[in-house]
This record gives C-alpha cells, structure tokens and sequence, in this order.
C-alpha cells in the first residue's frame, strides 16, 4: 500500500465539514440530560402551589362556613332572648334576657367584621350586605332592651313586634340564605379545582411517562446508529489497517447528529399528590361532620357520630369525649374510639387543659405534667382541648397518639392535634345547639313557678293516653286539685306567699305520684294529674293520699308559718265518665265544684263513679318550705275554678 492510498483511508474516516465529533455529541447528551431534573423541580413547584392554592382555597372557604353557623346561632339566640323580654311582666324579670341579649349582640357584631375582614374575593359584596343587614339586626334589639329598661316590657314588645323589626329580621335571614347558597357553591367550585387538578396531573404523568418510553427507544437508537456504529466501523478500519487489508469497503458518510440519550422517566410526584389526597378527605370529612352534627336531635346521636367520624379521620389515634354535668362540678363520659379509655366521670380539676383554659398537649415541651384523669403508667403523648360554646366551656375532647416503634412521630402528632382542634370547633356549636333546643322544650312544657308540666302538655298527653287506653281497653284516672282559700294567701300576705304555696303543692305532687304518672300546673291554683291504667278506688285512694299529704305541709315566709294549706279533689275515670278527653275532664271539674260546695277539703268522685270508702288517712311530718320570694303573675282570685278544665280542651 502506498503512502498516498493511507493518507486517502485516514481522510475519509474523519468528519467532514458538516460533522460533529464525539465530544460536542457527549456534551449534548449532558446538557439534554441536565434539563430533565429541571424539568422535574419545575413539575414538583408547580404541583405545590396548585396544591397550595386548593388548600387555601378550601380552608377559607370553610372558615366562611363555620362563620355562617356561628352568626346562625347568635341570631336564633338574640331572638330567643328577646321572646324572653316580651313574656317577662316587668323589667327585673326581663333584665337576665336583656344582658344575655346585649352580650350575643356584641358576639354577633364581632363574628360580622371577624369574617368581613377574612371574606374571600368572590364572596366579599355579599359579606358586606350582610354586615349590613346585622348592624340593622343590632340597633333593632339595643332599641329593644333600651324600651324594656327605660319605659316598660310592653313597649318593647309593642316595639319588636311590628312591620320593620320583622322586615328587618326577614332581611337578615334572606341575607344568611343567600350566603349560605354562595357558599356552597363556593365548596363545589373548589371541589371542582381540585378534580380539575388531579385530572390535570394525571395527564401530565401520562404524558411524562410516554416522553420517557419514546426517550429510551430513541436513546438506544442513536447509541446504535450514532455511537457505536461508527466506532465499530472504526475498530473495523483499525483492525483491516493492522492486518494489511485494505481492500475493504469504507462508508465515507458522515451523519450530523446529536447524541441523544433520554431519562428513563420522570420523577413522580408521589408524595404531593398523597398529601393533597389526604387533604382532600379530611376535608370532606369535616364537611360531612358538621353537616350531619347540625342534623341531629338528642346528644346520643351527636355522641355516635362524632365517635365514628372521628374513629375515621384519626385512625390512629384514640380518643374519648366528657361533657359537663348539669351541677357543673364533674364532667360525664359520653363515648369513646379507636380503642379509648375513660372513666364514667372526672372533676374538671384533673385535667390541665380545663384549668388552663386552653389545649394541653403531653410530650410537646421538655417540661409537662400528667393529667390526673389518666392512668398513670400509660406513657404516650396525649392531648387536652377544651370544648368551648358561646364563651363557656361544655365538655372536654381528649386524644391519645400512638407511637411508631416505639417512638412518637412529631410531624403526625402534630397533624393529628390540628385535626382534634378543628374537629372541637365544630362539635362545641352542634352540642350547643342540640342542649339549646332540649331547653327551648323542656321550657315549653314545664311551668316555671312549680315545674311542673304545664297545661299545653297536659292537653297533648290526654290526647295521646285516652287514645292508648281506648285500644287496650285500659282505664284513665283525671284528678282535678284547687287550692282551698287560695285568694286570702295573695289578699293577706301578697302573691310571694301565694307562690310559695304553689310551689310547695307542685313539690308535693311530684314527690307522691309514679314516673308514668303526669302531674300539670292547669293555671293559677289549679293542678290537674292524669293517672293511666289507675281505676276509680285506686285514683280515690291517691287521692284522699294527695289531700292528707298537702294538709300536712308546713310553709314558712317572713319568720312566720303560713295557714293551713288545704286542697279540693275531683276523681273521673275513663271510660265511666265519658269516652274522650273532653268528657272526662268535664266530669273531674264537676265533682272538684261539688267538694267546694260540701265545705272543701275533700275528695269527690265523678257522679258516673260509684264512691268509694274513705282511704286510711295518713298523716306524713310536715314538709317546712322556706325560699326566697319570687316573681310570678297574679295568681287566681276568686276561690272557685276560674274555668272549666274541658273547655280548654
């Protein structure tokens, strides 16, 4: 071979003009695969911040909620208090609704501007009608108590009770239903965002995915044809060269391209999207929670509920729930989760965080003490937060954080005391609520001088037992009781003294008759008690009891007995006197005016009753009553029934 044959062989293995040499290839190759973890970063900041973005949007937007449900409770409690002024007969009585009203006002205006302040963009015109609207609410119900306090309860009846408080009240609740709606629409739309979201990123994965798969086959491509294609031609060129062949065919292409090589794949932005996963239960969690908390109608109920919800948001975390006592001197346990202990009651003294005031978590400072409610060898962090309700706190949510391997993680724990926090928020409204309207009933069936079931109950219950007892074939006994005299009690030592006696009647009552037994306050002196399943001896012998047992009573006012309280009993029997409620009572009101006409201090049955003898007299101590006055309307003043039991009905 010559040498201008070898010179030739070199130059047609080199790259020509429009070539590249390995090295610029390599680089590329660096470059390209340096872009792809920016790419990554890129795809990861971007995900946070939708994330970032959604979470935002769906806590503001839950904070609108409970704000909502705060400024409902207020206002039903505003017109709550305000009914009591217009039942109160003077100021004295009306002036607890009166502070009790200033203070929700003041509540309520304070949530107002709390919430204007944080009102989303989308929602802030409508926040601020409502402001509107409450500051209207607000100087209504101040002029309200300002004419309760300076001229007289009627006026501020008189006052509430027209055109403009109403509008003004209707205004208000359109204002609430509107925001209400606006609302959940804004909860739909972040629902929305946030599948829009997921769908998005889904896409993104996908299509990172392909991009890899179509990376590595081009990859490999170019490594074969662009790599190691030439530098097997080399080592061919080389190996001809050192055995003296030259005779060989010599591919003098030279192919301008870029070494390529692609990543296998994207990182995957698994932990985002578990976070925002997670995220996204607990909030509809917490939006099921309290839609089904403000549906229920006895704490057994809430109590369950709030075990399950919870039991399922805080799965690794048992919890147990104590509600105040209505002494308010010990907390009650109401239920318990995830394997929770507690005992049937604690003093508020044991814990920390009802001393304190606030939450107490265990284990969070280098310095803590252990609850006294708890059992001393147990060693897990746990934590305290006090259930707070219209500024008075109501019960107590404790939570106990499991460990891993031994060791409590800090990150969950903490997670899972936010949780507990807002949870606690949601529970202390819907307890609220639920204790409110079981007051609200007990107040409309009670009477409030004697407690005793008032005479709207006792028409509900006559209708219901006479209807029982007409089907199982059963008798109903209807006492009816008038004070003897009970009009020279308000004549000679003021309606105070007429009080007392009621209420040492009503005590009486209620201390004699069975559970199933429904003893009434039928108005003034009045009292009227239905027996079911009791024939005519035994409701004449209950009776004759009842009669001895007020004879007996002893009632002091002023430092002086009072005189001798006596009481008049008529007896009729379903269906001896009449096949409905009307007839019966008809027939006890009859025979209670025949004991008045044979001298009072007796018991007379129905004349469809065949008399029974006299029951044994039994003489108990005296009962001695000494309280303090208290106001209540004029009681009746003439001797007799001021009016028939049977047309009430």
């Amino acid at each position: 071979m010559t040498l201008l044959e070898t010179r030739s062989l070199f130059r047609n293995l080199s790259p020509g003009p429009g070539g590249y040499s390995l090295k610029t290839r390599l680089y590329s190759i660096i470059a390209f695969l340096g872009l792809l973890p920016v790419l990554g970063v890129a795809l990861a900041l971007l995900a946070v911040e939708l994330s970032r973005r959604d979470d935002a949007a769906l806590d503001r937007v839950a904070r609108g909620t409970i704000n909502l449900e705060r400024v409902n409770g207020l206002v039903y409690a505003v017109v709550m208090e305000s009914r009591g002024i217009y039942m109160s007969a003077d100021w004295g009585a009306a002036e607890p609704f009166a502070n009790n009203l200033v203070r929700q006002l003041g509540e309520l205006q304070d949530v107002a501007r709390a919430w204007k302040a944080d009102a989303i963009a989308s929602q802030q015109s409508n926040i601020e009608d409502l402001a509107e609207r409450i500051d209207q609410f607000v100087r209504f119900r101040t002029e309200l108590v300002r004419l309760g306090k300076e001229e007289s309860t009627t006026a501020a009846r008189a006052f509430g009770d027209n055109d403009a408080n109403r509008s003004v009240r209707t205004a208000l609740n359109n204002n609430l239903h509107t925001v209400a709606h606006a609302y959940e629409q804004e909860i739909a739309k972040a629902r929305t965002r946030v599948e829009a979201d997921e769908r998005y990123f889904l896409a993104i994965l996908s299509a990172v995915a392909l991009l890899g798969a179509a990376a590595l086959g081009g990859g490999l491509l170019f490594v074969k044809t662009a790599l190691l294609a030439p530098v097997l031609r080399m080592r061919d060129s080389m190996l001809h060269l050192a055995q003296g062949e030259l005779d060989f065919a010599m591919d003098g292409r030279q192919r301008a391209r870029e070494f390529a090589e692609m990543a296998k794949a994207v990182e995957v932005f698994h932990t985002t999207l578990v976070d925002r996963q997670k995220l996204n239960r607990e909030a509809r969690l917490l939006s099921d929670l309290n839609e089904w908390l403000q549906s229920c109608n006895t704490l057994g109920e809430l109590y369950q509920m709030v075990a399950e919800f919870l039991g399922r948001l805080l799965p690794g975390c048992a919890g147990s729930l104590y509600i105040y006592a209505n002494s308010r001197d010990v907390l009650e346990s109401a239920k318990a989760w995830n394997g929770g202990k507690m005992t049937p009651a604690m003093h508020p003294d044991d814990c920390w965080g009802l001393r304190r005031g606030r939450p107490y978590a265990f284990g969070e400072t280098e310095i803590d003490f252990r609850c006294s409610h708890l059992d001393p060898s147990v060693e897990s962090e746990y934590c305290c937060i006090p259930i707070l309700a219209h500024g008075e706190t109501i019960g107590l949510l404790h939570l106990e954080f499991a460990s891993e391997n031994g060791e409590p993680r800090k990150e969950a724990i903490a997670e899972q005391r936010r949780l507990g926090l807002v949870c606690a928020e949601q529970i202390s409204l819907a307890i609220a609520n639920v204790k409110l309207r079981d007051q609200l009933r007990d107040q409309s069936i009670r009477d409030v001088l004697t407690g005793l079931f008032n005479r709207r109950y006792m028409l509900e219950t006559c209708r219901r037992e006479f209807s029982r007892a007409a089907r199982a074939g059963q008798h109903i006994s209807i006492l009816s009781i008038d004070v003897d005299h009970f009009k020279k009690y308000n004549d000679n030592h003021g309606h105070d003294a007429g009080d007392m006696v009621l209420r040492a009647v009503g005590n009486c009552l209620e201390s004699l008759f069975r559970n199933e037994d429904i003893p009434c306050r039928f108005g003034g002196e009045e009292f009227v008690v239905i027996l079911p399943g009791a024939d005519a001896d035994a409701a004449a012998r209950r009776a004759e009891q009842l009669r001895s047992k007020v004879e007996d009573i002893v009632v002091r006012y002023l430092e002086k007995n009072l005189p001798r309280i006596t009481v008049s009993i008529g007896v009729a029997v379903f269906p001896d006197a009449g096949d409905n409620p009307q007839a019966v009572l008809k027939a006890a009101d009859q025979a209670l005016y025949r004991a008045k006409e044979k001298g009072r201090n007796r018991v007379e049955l129905s004349a469809t009753v065949a008399i029974v003898s006299d029951a044994p007299t039994v003489k108990p101590a005296p009962m001695h009553r000494a309280s303090a006055p208290r106001f209540q309307g004029p009681a009746e003043e003439a001797d007799q029934p001021a009016f028939s039991l049977a047309d009430a009905c």
